[in-house]
């Protein structure tokens, strides 16, 4: 027989691991000193440690290596649990693929904003799918939580909220506060797409402070007798609280001069 600490040597893993596989059943000692509650091993139990090892290298939780070492008496039982663990690897695999997508995606767009922030109003295209809606008078940041809980139940496609983004809508004539709340995505497809060409102007900020943005927007348009369609779309990108818990935004400030229906 071979101590724990002798075993734990002997099969690369540590003394607190094969406490636990004790602990939870897993991996019971074939011997327990009575006096000093030692643990002995023998050496046949080498093999179903190795066994748990390589399950473990495949992604098995140690409830269903538990259940594969007990219940799974054939091959068939094993078979069957590699094939499944298979299968939600392959989600992973697939979901990890997506995540990489999108951060990718938010990568891009965080360089572009940040070589364009506090700078000259810029011509640019605009596109997004709309997800969902909601108009009616927003006033303070309270209004625009329930419209985006609004939206979120009326939404009926699955997405994951890192494809997705906010956008407040605002009347040029009526500046102080919001018409229309939307959630967008650049990579979501839904029947309902903006497509756009206008004024864009990158800044840090928070809703409800932005009259100076629009104020430099009009001004640019005027200048280069631009159309205006009266109305300012704040895209946030990133939004979040600061230190202080006060809202601190990347947000593109957006005004159209032609729009693609």
């Amino acid at each position: 027989m071979f101590s724990i600490g002798e075993t734990a040597k002997l099969t690369k893993i540590s003394v607190q691991t094969l406490r636990h596989y004790d602990k939870e059943g897993l991996l019971k000692p074939i011997y327990v000193d009575g006096s000093t509650r030692y643990r002995y091993y023998s050496i046949d139990q080498f093999l179903q440690i190795d066994f748990i090892k390589r399950c473990k290298s495949l992604g098995f939780s140690l409830e269903k290596i538990k259940q594969i070492l007990y219940e799974g008496d054939n091959l068939e039982n094993i078979l069957k649990s590699i094939t499944f663990q298979k299968s939600i690897i392959e989600k992973e695999i697939e979901n990890l693929k997506n995540i990489n997508v999108n951060l990718n995606r938010l990568e891009s767009t965080l360089h572009y904003a940040i070589n364009n922030l506090n700078k000259e109003p810029k011509i640019e295209k605009l596109e997004f799918f709309i997800l969902g809606n909601s108009k009616g008078n927003i006033q303070n940041n309270e209004d625009i939580e329930n419209h985006i809980r609004k939206i979120l139940k009326k939404i009926e496609i699955s997405y994951n909220i890192s494809d997705t983004f906010v956008i407040l809508k605002v009347n040029g004539d009526y500046p102080q506060n919001y018409e229309e709340l939307i959630i967008a995505s650049k990579s979501i497809r839904s029947k309902n797409m903006y497509r756009a060409e206008g004024i864009s102007l990158y800044i840090e900020g928070a809703a409800f402070k932005n009259n100076i943005y629009f104020e430099r927007i009009k001004e640019f348009k005027t200048k280069r007798e631009l159309r205006d369609y009266n109305y300012f779309l704040e895209i946030y990108y990133i939004s979040k609280l600061d230190k202080k818990n006060e809202e601190y935004s990347l947000i593109n400030v957006f005004s159209p001069n032609y729009i693609d229906l």
